[in-house]
C-alpha cells in the first residue's frame, strides 16, 4: 500500500469558497462548498459535472483560507478552509433550500 501524502499550500487561498472534494480515482468524486455540489465521473472533472446548487451567491470571498491535500492510492481529499465548518455551511444552506421549497409547495393554488 503506498503511504499518505499530505500537502500544505503554501500561501493562503482569497477569492474562493471554502471547499471539502473528495476524489475515488477513476469512479469519480465530488466537490462540496457551502452554496452547491459539484459531482462527476471518472478521472477528470472537465466541465462534465453536474452541480447541485443549495443557496444564492457564495459570500465571505475575501477572507484567506488555507489548502490542504491528502493523498492515499487513489484516493483525494482537499480542502480550502475548515472541512467541518464546510460541511456544516453546506448542511445549513441545503435545509433552507429544502424548507422554502416545502413552504412554497403548501402556498401553491391546488386545483
Amino acid at each position: 500500500m503506498p503511504p499518505i501524502e499530505r500537502r500544505r499550500g503554501d500561501e493562503p487561498v482569497t477569492g474562493v469558497e471554502r471547499t471539502f472534494e473528495l476524489q475515488v480515482g477513476s469512479l469519480g468524486g465530488f466537490e462540496l462548498r457551502p452554496t452547491r455540489l459539484f459531482l462527476w465521473t471518472g478521472d477528470e472533472r472537465g466541465g462534465h459535472e453536474r452541480i447541485v446548487p443549495f443557496g444564492g451567491a457564495p459570500r465571505s470571498l475575501d477572507l484567506e483560507r488555507e489548502e490542504h491535500e491528502l493523498r492515499a492510492g487513489s484516493v483525494r481529499l482537499r480542502t480550502l478552509g475548515n472541512p467541518l465548518m464546510t460541511i456544516a455551511l453546506a448542511g445549513v444552506h441545503a435545509v433552507r433550500r429544502l424548507a422554502n421549497e416545502a413552504s412554497e409547495d403548501e402556498s401553491a393554488p391546488r386545483g
